[in-house]
């Protein structure tokens, strides 16, 4: 089968690339030597194809590699080429499509077939970077011989010794080919092409400079397809459109919008299918459903599909890790109209089919963003050309992709840019490279304004970048079986070709630091170095803290009773949809159009979110709340007079906890606050035991700094020890979660444990004790800290909040109620405590 008749844009492209190619091998005819074979290659020898998806950049490379093989040998050598893919899974589609396409290229199996004997111009081997340069049995297979077979690099040099040139086509593998050092070694080491054709769709200058610099390029040569001239020749659709859904912030926790955007996908699905029968064209239109990594993402996906009244047999799904349907075979099966597909998969595989596409998951890059456009920009066979595309009505001549996050269209907004920003444009002969005699030995040099050299200049290629990547190396000491480092080294990039050991971690024991509980006997024995610190006399050994009771039935009661439901929240247990925007963006015209719709809620979504508010208040049974909540609503129901059944009074529940979550949340505080107790919390420790030279304090019960505390609370701490007002008798720090701490329960049920526990002269609430918590500014404005201002223990009162202020002075914090936030108040004095 030949390839079919190209259009204008492509043979003009086609041709660019001939008379470069063609430029380069008449010099390498005339080399004598590798330096000037080395030259010729690198200033002729390399092109780009940059072009749109669907504009034919396949067929143009085979075109090229084809008529490049053709036997005319005054012009060409044979040569042999390298097909590179991005990755395994288009293999098979690029061998497919150059064997039914181009009958002057004969594609062999590189793994069965490397052998010189019967080889001829034109041959192409279809492989990615991994299968020939990576370090996996496969590719060690690759590289050795067999019984049978050479090995590859075996084969590159008998092809180049029979008198071939070598040839590389590099699919979209440009991107990724200086992420690997054995790809780069590869390429410069073992295939040393003497022709390099890359094709992309997403030309990115960054990875192409890396490309040339790895590759030793001495110039690159670009030849750009323009999108409109594709779109002209009917290959491409004339654009696409980008659907997203608004919703006000209020309104954005009860919308689903993943559900929203494929309802909204398969609606268009199924009107381009009506719409395509009423032209009289004989197509099925695929709609593709682009999904996250999860495990479970591909059979959410289905189930929502189900629910939407698709029928299974109609679905296909193509994984790395589940290939249950093959994507080249789902692309001309006109029984499947879904394909769904992870991220992995979005590069290259062609669905000319596809009219619509539902991202479940961000395309925020922008080259991904490119590959999720090209996906459906391409035209079917049956609807190209001209004539024939402009007889379809205009929203039929464009592809659609419905997002299920509006923050992630920018990514598509800036592929559409991207594609936009190509213009067409040829590639000259590089003017650098002449052939000179010099002393009757032909040599090709490379010459500086224009002028070349009457002595032997020979041509020297960039050096091989460093390709040793750093060795991660581990020295355990015996015995030990917890490692940490204590020393990294990297050697000098010079020795990084060498294969010298170049990254060197140290390590030793991970012996943890010796920790002694403040209440030991006296009789445990002292570490090494450290000291006892007794408390002093006349501290207040005991002191009472909060919890919430053991049993949660009064609480429950308590919580559903509580439960402020107005009509308001009444009417949200029978909401069935909420009003969003729906914004279509033209990503190729940047044309934008808002409507409103309706966004039907959920079920599932809804019971999520509702499950995620049972298990707010983790000190009680969900179940338990549940049932609570189930009671209460009951009994509304009955005294609104409105019939109900088991599954609509859960159903309502859950809509109205999803709606209204902080409905239980308040109740729960208030609760909370109202259920909790207070019990004795086991007494101070007599002493601490801490390392010598620790720093003193004058009034701490022990007389000494602890050691845990930051830079804020040591602040505090020095200021209380400089009071000479006679306010402080004695201070402590009041450690979290240990069995004498005093904990305070917080309008959520969590407890609170106060940085400090003051003795303060002279005050009488809480038998003069007073709680002190302080806050760097940053956090001041934290969930926590907004609940902890608000809790109030029963005995010592409210925790007297402080932060320091652009000065370093401590400020009181106030919580406003009319903004809801922290701000500073006033500036705290030791001496006001008993006051505060």
């Amino acid at each position: 089968m030949s390839a079919p008749a190209p259009k204008g844009y492509q043979r003009e492209a086609v041709k660019n690339a001939l008379e470069i190619f063609r430029y380069a091998e008449s010099q390498l005819r005339q080399a004598q030597d590798n330096a000037s074979h080395a030259a010729a290659t690198a200033f002729n020898g390399c092109l780009l194809l940059e072009a749109p998806t669907g504009s034919g950049k396949t067929l143009m490379a085979g075109m090229i590699a084809e008529a490049f093989a053709a036997p005319d040998r005054d012009s060409n050598a044979g040569i042999v080429w390298f097909w590179f893919t991005p990755f395994a899974g288009l293999v098979e589609q690029a061998k497919g499509a150059i064997k039914s396409t181009f009958s002057g290229l004969r594609v062999r199996d590189l793994q069965t077939d490397r052998k010189t004997r019967g080889s001829k111009s034109g041959d192409v081997f279809v492989t990615t970077w991994a299968s020939v340069a990576a370090s996996n049995a496969a590719t060690r297979r690759v590289r050795n011989g067999g019984e049978f077979v050479l090995a590859l690099d075996g084969l590159i040099t008998e092809l180049r010794a029979d008198g071939f040139r070598i040839g590389a086509v590099v699919d979209e593998a440009h991107h990724s080919f200086t992420k690997a050092a054995e790809t780069v070694r590869f390429y410069r080491n073992t295939l040393r092409p003497d022709f390099t054709l890359m094709i992309t769709a997403t030309p990115d200058d960054q990875d192409v400079e890396k490309f040339n610099k790895a590759a030793g390029i001495g110039h690159l040569h670009r030849v750009k397809v323009s999108r409109i001239e594709a779109v002209d020749a009917g290959l491409i659709k004339d654009g696409i459109k980008s659907i997203a859904y608004l919703a006000a912030d209020d309104q954005k926790e009860l919308v689903d919008f993943a559900a929203t955007a494929l309802a909204d996908g398969w609606a268009m699905h199924c009107r381009i299918a009506q719409g395509l029968q009423t032209a009289g064209m004989d197509l099925v239109p695929l709609m593709l459903v682009q999904v996250g990594n999860s495990n479970t993402a591909v059979d959410e996906a289905r189930t929502r599909l189900a629910a939407l009244g698709v029928p299974e047999s109609k679905i296909a799904w193509y994984t790395a890790d589940d290939p249950n349907d093959d994507l080249l075979a789902v692309a001309i099966d006109e029984r499947r109209e879904v394909l769904i597909f992870k991220v992995a998969v979005a590069l290259g595989f062609d669905a000319p089919r596809a009219f619509t596409l539902v991202s479940m998951r961000g395309a925020k890059d922008t080259d991904f963003g490119i590959q999720v456009v090209g996906r459906i920009l391409r035209v079917h066979g049956r609807l190209q050309g001209p004539t024939l595309a402009k007889k379809l009505p205009e929203w039929l001549r464009y592809g659609y992709v419905f997002l299920a996050d509006s923050s992630n269209q920018s990514g598509l907004v800036h592929a559409g840019e991207k594609i936009n920003a190509i213009r067409s444009e040829l590639s000259q002969v590089c003017p650098f490279t002449m052939v000179v005699k010099v002393a009757g030995h032909n040599e090709i040099q490379v010459t500086h304004n224009g002028q070349s050299q009457l002595l032997s200049v020979p041509y020297v290629p960039p050096p091989l970048l460093p390709h040793g990547l750093p060795v991660l190396a581990s020295a355990n000491v015996p015995g030990a079986s917890d490692t940490q480092p204590l020393m990294t080294a990297v050697l000098p990039s010079p020795w990084q070709t060498t294969g010298i050991l170049t990254h060197l971690v140290l390590t030793a024991p991970q012996t943890p630091s010796p920790t002694v509980a403040p209440g030991l006997s006296p009789a445990s024995p002292l570490l090494s170095g450290n000291s006892r610190y007794q408390i002093k006399s006349d501290v207040e050994r005991v002191h009472q803290s909060e919890r919430l009771p053991l049993t949660t039935a009064d609480l429950l009661t308590c919580i559903a009773a509580s439960i402020a439901i107005d009509d308001r929240a009444f009417n949200a247990g029978f909401r069935q949809s909420v009003k969003v925007s729906r914004q279509t963006m033209d990503l190729f015209e940047g044309s934008e159009a808002i409507e409103a719709m309706q966004a039907r809620l959920s079920d599932a979504e809804l019971a999520r979110r509702a499950q995620n508010v049972l298990f707010d208040a983790d000190y009680l049974d969900p179940r338990d709340l549940h049932d609570a909540l189930l009671a209460r609503l009951k009994a509304e129901f009955s005294h609104r007079g409105v019939p109900f059944d088991d599954a609509g009074l859960a159903s309502a529940l859950n809509r109205i906890m999803a709606a209204y979550p902080h409905l239980i949340r308040l109740a729960a505080r208030g609760c909370a606050a109202k259920f909790k107790e207070m019990f004795d919390a086991a007494p101070l420790p007599e002493f601490v035991e801490l390392p010598g030279g620790v720093k003193k304090s004058r009034l701490n019960i022990y007389g000494v700094m602890p050691q845990d505390l930051n830079g804020t609370e040591l602040s505090f701490a020095e200021l209380l020890d400089a009071d000479t007002s006679g306010t402080v008798d004695y201070w402590f720090r009041n450690e979290p979660r240990k069995p004498w701490s005093i904990g305070i329960v917080m309008p959520g049920g969590e407890r609170f444990f106060p940085d400090f526990a003051i003795q303060v002269q002279g005050r009488t609430a809480g038998a003069g004790l007073m709680l002190v918590e302080t806050k760097g500014h940053h956090i001041l404005n934290g969930d926590d800290t907004l609940d902890k201002i608000l809790a109030e223990h029963r005995r010592y009162g409210v925790p007297l909040m402080l932060t320091q202020d652009t000065h370093g002075r401590f400020m009181t914090v106030k919580y406003f109620a009319s903004t809801g936030r922290n701000e500073e108040d006033q500036i705290f004095r030791v001496e006001h405590l008993t006051g505060y």
